[in-house]
């Protein structure tokens, strides 16, 4: 998010991750830190932003998800 760029870049122009990133934030902190629910919440942005034209590059390997 600091520097918006990796394999979502493509996508802030499009859909603002500040909602994801807030809801990110509060999943994976109530879950204490489960990794699958980071998955989860990636996997929601992804889509999003594909579904509105963006290209997401891999982000699965950089997250370890």
């Amino acid at each position: 998010k600091k520097s918006f760029q990796g394999p979502f870049k493509a996508c802030h122009d499009v859909i603002r991750p500040r909602g994801f990133y807030r809801d990110c934030l509060y999943d994976v902190c109530m879950s204490d830190g489960a990794r699958s629910t980071l998955c989860r919440v990636l996997e929601a942005y992804a889509t999003t932003c594909r579904k509105h034209g963006a290209v997401v590059h891999d982000w699965r390997t950089p997250s370890g998800c």
